[in-house]
């Protein structure tokens, strides 16, 4: 079993010298703007599923406690 080494021969992306992988979208910014934008999206994202959550389920947690207190009225 002979394994011959894998060799790309793309010059462009794998050098030699200067490569031409030219970063796009959040890798052409400057690092502190791109980590605020990544966090800005990652809090809103969080924050539209916990809505989501919140009404599309109904707060189960606060419905058993009220559910609870109607059938085990506080003396």
């Amino acid at each position: 079993l002979v394994m011959e080494r894998i060799v790309n021969k793309n010059r462009q992306l794998f050098g030699p010298g200067p490569l031409a992988r030219r970063p796009g979208g959040l890798g052409a910014r400057p690092p502190l703007q791109g980590l605020v934008i990544c966090a800005v999206q990652g809090i809103a994202f969080a924050m539209a599923g916990g809505y989501v959550y919140k009404f599309t389920m109904g707060d189960p947690g606060i419905k058993a406690i009220e559910d609870y207190y109607k059938e085990n009225p506080p003396r």
